[in-house]
């Protein structure tokens, strides 16, 4: 295949019933997820777990069953019940912030990414209809993790991560987060006066652009549908992020699949509001996007087989991210028109 062809439709989507597929499998009993494990081998799990990639990982399965219409078996659905509710297992109410509020704790800290993770996950599982995930009402949950994210606000920036028993902040900072949680405050429409003005303040000085973040274009996609920021803000940050992705492709010489995948997410994303959101774009930007996210597939495509995407040249482990994000990708795409 040529690498300016596009995949067709259908099999685009048999890579993406395919991946789900392969991660339904990999749900145990006690909703974790076998994390990583050798190509064709889940049977020997390898060491490691990450909350935060548990739940983007649910965020892309929840999706794909929401987006392509998917019937679930029952025993499939209660697979996915008992992962959400395994990441529910770990919210807890911080006793140093007024109000109903949840985070998401893991190894006695909050890190304010998996909160929007978490966001994004929960509202595919409302979508998808999902009940006894969360002890609470799924809205109540959403409003109680989004509380916590938007109290994360520092100035015009937000602060990543806590520890959970008294607060005090830690220097960690990570390029994900804080486009993370604006995803999901903005998907759930969770995000407060504070937050939004914050986002705006972000994306007139441009974070995320040299860092080519899919994430903040996620979350700059989801404002402009919204109407949250102003349009010819969204545009021009838009139309930036976007080409700091084309005009930089060193990220396919390291031959590993998902770094190339996020900007497919990030190129895809882009290309699917130009349609929902017409005559704000140059049409030429929109085309070469979609030609490079396909350029980006067709490398994808080196390290998939049976439902699994492998980090890549000369290493054959898989990962549950490496299969959300390769995967959204293909998603992404088969939503283009």
């Amino acid at each position: 295949m040529a690498r300016s062809e596009s995949l067709p439709q259908d099999d685009l989507r048999r890579i993406v019933e395919a991946s789900l597929a392969h991660l339904l499998r990999l749900i145990q009993p006690n909703g974790r997820f076998v994390y990583a494990h050798p190509f064709g081998a889940p049977d020997r799990p390898l060491d490691g777990y990450n909350m935060l990639r548990h739940c983007g990982t649910l965020w892309f399965m929840l999706r794909a069953i929401n987006d392509l219409g998917l019937h679930l078996t029952e025993g499939d659905r209660q697979a996915l019940v008992r992962a959400v509710r395994h990441a529910a297992g770990r919210f807890d109410r911080p006793s140093w912030l007024p109000g109903q509020t949840l985070a998401l704790v893991t190894k006695g800290a909050v890190k304010t990414g998996g909160v929007g993770l978490a966001l994004v996950m929960l509202a595919e599982a409302r979508r998808a209809g999902l009940t006894g995930a969360t002890p609470d009402a799924p809205d109540d949950t959403i409003a109680a993790l989004a509380a916590y994210g938007n109290a994360q606000r520092e100035g015009t920036d937000f602060l990543h991560k806590r520890q959970f028993e008294d607060g005090t902040v830690l220097p960690f900072r990570s390029g994900y987060y804080t486009g993370e949680l604006l995803f999901g405050l903005f998907t759930t429409g969770t995000a407060d006066a504070g937050a939004v003005a914050a986002a705006e303040a972000l994306i007139s000085r441009r974070y995320g652009v040299a860092e080519q973040s899919h994430w903040m274009a996620y979350a700059a996609c989801e404002a402009a549908e919204r109407g949250l920021i102003g349009e010819e803000r969204l545009i021009g940050y838009l139309t930036d992020l976007i080409g700091a992705i084309l005009d930089d492709v060193t990220c396919r010489k390291r031959r590993q699949s998902t770094p190339i995948a996020c900007r497919a997410e990030a190129l895809t994303q882009f290309v699917l509001l130009c349609d929902r959101w017409p005559g704000r774009f140059a049409p030429d930007l929109r085309q070469a996007a979609l030609a490079a996210a396909d350029e980006n597939l067709a490398l994808q495509m080196e390290w998939y087989g049976e439902g699994q995407f492998v980090k890549g040249d000369g290493d054959d482990k898989v990962q549950i991210d490496y299969i959300q994000h390769n995967a959204t990708a293909f998603l992404n795409r088969w939503l283009c028109a």
